[in-house]
């Protein structure tokens, strides 16, 4: 297998990373989907 595939897939380092990344993204994208919905439902509202 390729060193640097090695080195991520098979330390746990590497697994770390993998997480870490997934939930940053994870955060936002829920951020994102919150802020989205909010300003749906108060254009919906009108206040």
């Amino acid at each position: 297998m390729h060193p640097i595939l090695t080195e991520i897939f098979a330390r746990p380092v590497g697994w770390l990373a993998i997480g870490g990344s997934v939930l940053m993204v994870g955060i936002a994208l829920g951020v994102f989907l919150f802020v989205r919905r909010q300003v749906l439902k108060e254009e919906r509202g009108g206040k």
